[in-house]
């Protein structure tokens, strides 16, 4: 089916039920709506977004809420019914609340699946280069792929998703809308902000990715983990044993840069020697993980050992892993980065602890995926009026603070909340305050904690 760029189409609309592991349920209808792949184009094939609405359980007179899930590709009506249900249970006492699966994956058509694993040979240390040429491959085989099957990669970017939002608000005959996104999500409430600000009442925006913010920067990493160190430093659980853990991971590193570790990989039929590389990307997974954090110490106290079956069991985990979605490969590459921002990635991670493995495989794959970088205008900072609530932690290692300080700047209507401890995690303990924010009642904005602490160290 062919969409004009200004066309979108709703498909049925069925009763239904959130049902959560726990026994709690709650009245939903569901169903699916048609928007063109490309407002580039006067007229484009349709793609089907899923969509779910938990209708309010009193009539509040508020604008639905529409949820934005992060990633990108983290199964938005999946996550209703699971590790967001509370949070729809508590907000839909406020007003309509609705999410849909984001263009390009899980239940939306076409669902962009990669179907070609990155190869890599593992018979010497994984390094960078090597991980970049086996994921280019892999990309420029997934861009084909799907190019043959008349899917165009450069038709699923943030821009377009934004749009899908309004079409979604269109569909419900909604003449506002409020926001809540965090992560992935908060990159995508901005554009919508930036492209139909006019139709959104209200937003909260947490753990917030800011349109130049997709590529993270190595000096940001370097503070979150020198800030962990500081931590360890004075945790009682640690008893003063772990006094440097910054540098004491940059020493572990160059040993396994001289001597790299053996590994038995599941599936893997030889010895596998884990250098430098796969601990800096193993340790960038707990960049935004509160439980990997809490672990770190004992962690690098095994390598020092070198004792190294927890380090060969998360990265075998990372590598089965590292196959990345079609959806995300073209919606993170067209989100890209600015000139300086690139300038100074490349500048500050030579001497950084983890170079950029976290950033990896952006920005080097596009070329072979065929997707090119939205324009510089994309990820400019967004002004808005909209009555905005950010949200961030201080243990979040993934989109720190200064990202939602950077974005506040631009929202004179804007409020800040900072809580104390926590890392790249929905933050619950605001429900109360979500609630009263939607209701446009003043709310008290402060830095509530939550208590971290290490894990003993055996």
């Amino acid at each position: 089916m062919q969409l004009k760029n200004t066309e979108h189409r709703q498909v049925g609309l069925w009763p239904s039920r959130l049902e959560h592991a726990d026994g709690r349920a709650l009245d939903a209808e569901r169903g699916v709506l048609l928007v063109p792949s490309s407002r580039r184009h006067d007229e484009s094939a349709a793609i089907a977004l899923p969509f779910i609405r938990v209708p309010a359980r009193r009539n509040n007179g508020l604008p639905p809420l529409v949820v934005l899930f992060g990633g990108p590709g983290v199964g938005a009506i999946d996550s209703f019914q699971g590790y967001f249900f509370e949070h729809v249970e508590r907000l839909s006492a406020v007003c309509d609340v609705v999410t849909f699966d984001q263009r390009g994956c899980n239940a939306a058509l076409p669902d962009l699946v990669n179907v070609f694993p990155p190869d890599y040979d593992l018979r010497e240390p994984l390094t960078r280069e090597r991980f970049l040429a086996a994921q280019r491959d892999s990309a420029a085989r997934l861009g084909e792929y799907w190019r043959e099957r008349g899917v165009d990669p450069n038709d699923y970017n943030t821009a377009e998703s934004a749009h899908d939002v309004d079409d979604l608000r269109k569909a419900f005959g909604a003449e506002r809308v409020n926001l809540y996104g965090a992560s992935y999500g908060s990159h995508l409430g901005l554009m919508v902000l930036r492209l139909h600000g006019e139709h959104v009442d209200r937003a909260i925006l947490c753990l917030v990715e800011g349109p130049d913010d997709t590529h993270k920067l190595p000096s940001n990493v370097d503070r979150h983990f020198r800030h962990l160190a500081d931590l360890a430093r004075t945790d009682a659980n640690l008893d003063g044993a772990c006094n440097d853990l910054f540098g004491e991971f940059a020493e572990v590193l160059d040993t396994l840069e001289r001597t790299p570790a053996d590994a038995d990989l599941n599936a893997v039929d030889h010895s596998v020697p884990i250098g430098k590389f796969g601990l800096q990307c193993v340790l960038g997974n707990a960049l935004g993980s509160t439980r990997a954090m809490r672990g770190l110490p004992g962690f690098v106290r095994q390598l020092q050992r070198r004792d190294y079956a927890a380090l060969v069991r998360r990265f075998d985990r990372w590598r089965v892993n590292s196959t990345v979605h079609g959806m995300m490969l073209a919606m993170d590459h067209a989100a890209g980065a600015s000139p300086e921002r690139t300038r100074r990635i490349e500048a500050e991670r030579a001497d950084a602890l983890l170079d950029d493995s976290f950033n990896l495989p952006f920005p080097f794959i596009g070329e072979a995926l065929g997707v090119t970088e939205l324009n510089d205008a994309f990820r400019i900072p967004v002004q808005s009026n909209t009555p905005t609530l950010f949200c961030a932690g201080t243990l979040d290692g993934r989109t720190p603070v200064s990202n939602a300080e950077a974005a506040l700047r631009g929202f004179p209507n804007g409020q800040l909340i900072v809580v104390e401890g926590m890392g790249h995690e929905e933050p619950t303990l605001l429900l109360r305050t979500f609630e009263a924010f939607f209701k446009d009642r003043e709310i008290r904005v402060e830095q509530p904690v939550l208590p971290f602490t290490f894990d003993s160290i055996e």
